[in-house]
């Protein structure tokens, strides 16, 4: 039996770049096992999502800087 470790995001599943992969020359039966529920990471990327909505909302309500990014950060270097 060979183990190799893997990422699935819910439409692939793909071995991560570290696992070594053996030569395959005919069809071998296959065995997957979640590490992890998959409904608990998916609604995990769920939060992750609502809470993007919540920022990208809030930011939209601020109004414009009135000095340039740059400067800003000119200034807190001096401080």
């Amino acid at each position: 039996m060979l183990t190799l470790r893997g990422v699935y995001d819910g439409k692939t599943l793909r071995i991560l770049p570290t696992e070594p992969l053996p030569p395959v020359e005919r069809e071998v039966p296959v065995a997957i096992v979640f590490l992890e529920d998959i409904e608990v990471a998916a609604q995990g990327r769920d939060r992750q999502v609502e809470a993007a909505k919540r920022m990208r909302a809030a930011r939209q309500l601020m109004p414009p800087l009135e000095v340039n990014i740059k400067d800003l950060i000119e200034e807190g270097r001096e401080r």
